[in-house]
């Protein structure tokens, strides 16, 4: 998938059922979360966090339908700890699944990225091992 921003109305088509591919957000970045489409999809124990901000969920570690947000969520409420959880949620993220862009908060631009700027993929939203 071709590296772009997405806002959070955006994000939610990316859920496994508007679109085939499963996006998320952690901390801002999005993930290509696919090939886990069976914890993240449709039906899956995470699936609300697919096509959405996840960030508040992971941090919190709540599944329900309170922890993800319609709108962009700053997180400013999230103590250190939380905080720090995040963090370690995000580099597992970024150890597993390609990051497929930016989550914009209200008001920013979508930025245009060259092509050396997007990872390379199996197509499946897997990292290619090197």
């Amino acid at each position: 998938m071709k590296k772009r921003d997405f806002t959070p109305l955006e994000l939610v088509e990316y859920d496994g059922v508007k679109q085939k591919r499963v996006l998320l957000a952690v901390n801002s970045k999005v993930f290509d979360v696919t090939r886990g489409k069976d914890f993240y999809g449709p039906g899956g124990p995470y699936s609300v966090f697919g096509g959405h901000d996840a960030s508040r969920g992971l941090a919190t570690f709540s599944v329900g339908a309170d922890a993800v947000k319609t709108e962009y969520d700053d997180l400013s409420d999230l103590n250190s700890m939380q905080m720090d959880s995040l963090r370690e949620w995000e580099t597992q993220f970024m150890e597993k699944y390609d990051m497929v862009g930016r989550l914009l908060k209200s008001g920013e631009k979508h930025q245009q990225y060259e092509e050396s700027e997007t990872e390379e993929e199996d197509g499946k939203g897997a990292k290619k091992e090197q």
